[in-house]
């Protein structure tokens, strides 16, 4: 982060206290995050100050609402006494962020957030100084420490915003104050925080707000639920990518090539060739939605293009591996819901022609009242991608088999393991050169990514 002077911070949060002025090096939400140099806003107060380990601390300054005791009345000059802790804490937040003139970037959507902000930050990273989301680590929770990453020397800012109940995108705009953003596409998730499918496209929908209602928004123009959102509030530039419809960013001629998609993009009546070194028609969509980003941002397209090929991928998004017996084992555990479920499924069917269809299935979360409803569709997507075995781990994901059976898959093709030993013996028995397997459950699942590392022969 930037280095800050105490006495800016306490002009600003109109507090007066007389000890000398000195230089913050950090500043934390949390007050078991103390240490030297450090300004902390005791958000939370079910949580007590340590104040053994707070005394073996040097400039650490505590901004609250509360009295100390007279116990600790010494250390009185460390405390910056404010009315309200979570407003002192918001006009910090938007003095830091206002200290930088930098184009900021935030991503939502129920998939590919991960994926579009890598390739937006691998390629800029190229030329410049970036600060964003580390992996798919975009709890709001860690706001503010991607917030801190901006200093002078930061050139973009690149963040994913996701949302668990409705307020959470404006929360994280809050911090970043975006001059874009960008929304690649609304299916089903965090239905247990938004409760109704419509209730979570405006939470999606809430990258407007964040947005303050002006600057650049990009957006998926073939996506259904995008097309809900009354769009008639913001007064910024729109500007949309797309394969099916006319859009300002288009994809045409899309073929599977060389463990990737080339196609040719359509912007401003010109065409350019272009690859993404990873499967499927939702990794076009990924790919679209960067390039308009970076070209926004006024990157020279065709570099863009060219650097596009050499991106990495965060492990576990539609990873292809040899497996035992020189079958195909196929890791897809990075997230697991609906849509991202069908965007799998699309590239297996298109990949696996000539090969036995394995799919491994388990519990998909934050489905709330619609998990039975989704289940079902999910098993009718098994069979109508033809399939050949499912095998799925648990209680939930049996409701997906059940499903599959009423669509008329043999019930000897449907096969439950209960424990992980059952699931390696299984496969054990079923892999082979003719075999292509796609896992599809939560990475919080050790025991299965475990299991899947044990049958990768790399």
């Amino acid at each position: 982060m930037k280095e800050l002077r105490l006495n800016k911070i306490k002009e600003l949060l109109n507090v007066t206290t007389h000890n000398e002025d000195t230089v913050i090096y950090h500043v934390e939400n949390d007050i078991k995050k103390i240490k030297d140099d450090t300004l902390v806003f005791h958000l939370n107060k079910k949580e007590e100050l340590d104040f053994k380990l707070f005394n073996k601390s040097k400039n650490c300054f505590i901004v609250t609402d509360q009295p100390i005791l007279n116990n600790n009345k010494e250390k009185v000059s460390f405390f910056l006494h404010v009315l309200d802790v979570k407003k002192a804490y918001q006009k910090f937040i938007d003095y830091y962020r206002k200290l930088f003139n930098l184009p900021v970037i935030a991503i939502t959507g129920t998939c590919g957030k991960t994926t579009t902000k890598e390739i937006i930050k691998q390629i800029l990273e190229k030329k410049s100084t970036v600060a964003a989301t580390i992996g798919n680590k975009n709890a709001l929770s860690f706001d503010l420490g991607y917030l801190l990453r901006i200093d002078d020397k930061t050139d973009y800012g690149v963040f994913e915003t996701a949302i668990s109940y409705p307020g959470n995108l404006i929360f994280g705009c809050n911090f970043f104050k975006p001059t874009i953003g960008v929304i690649t596409n609304i299916g089903i998730d965090h239905l247990s925080g938004c409760k109704t499918v419509d209730n979570y496209i405006r939470t999606k929908g809430e990258m407007l707000a964040g947005l303050n209602y002006q600057g650049t928004l990009i957006i998926n123009h073939d996506d259904d639920n995008i097309k809900k959102i009354d769009m008639s509030p913001f007064k910024g530039k729109i500007i949309t990518f797309g394969i099916d419809n006319v859009s300002d960013y288009q994809a045409e001629a899309i073929v599977y090539k060389d463990k990737g998609m080339t196609f040719t993009l359509k912007t401003r009546d010109k065409k350019y060739k272009a690859y993404i070194p990873g499967y499927g028609k939702h990794n076009v969509y990924n790919a679209l939605a960067a390039l308009a980003v970076l070209d926004e941002l006024g990157i020279n397209i065709e570099e863009a293009i060219e650097d596009l090929a050499s991106i990495t991928f965060i492990r576990s998004h539609l990873a292809f591996h040899e497996g035992i017996n020189k079958s195909i084992i196929i890791d897809d555990t990075w997230s697991s819901n609906p849509t991202s479920m069908k965007a799998a499924f699309e590239v297996i069917q298109e990949l696996g022609k000539d090969k036995v269809k394995i799919a491994v299935l388990g519990k998909i979360s934050y489905l709330g009242d619609y998990a039975l409803e989704q289940y079902e569709n999910i098993g009718k997507m098994i069979v109508d991608y033809k399939f050949d075995i499912l095998i799925t781990l648990d209680i939930f994901s049996k409701q997906i088999a059940k499903s599959a059976a009423n669509h008329h898959m043999k019930n000897s093709r449907i096969l439950y393991c209960k424990t992980i030993e059952d699931l390696k013996s299984t496969l054990e028995s079923l892999l082979d050169s003719n075999t292509m397997v796609l896992f599809k459950v939560s990475i919080k699942n050790k025991e299965v990514t475990t299991l899947i590392h044990d049958i990768i022969n790399e």
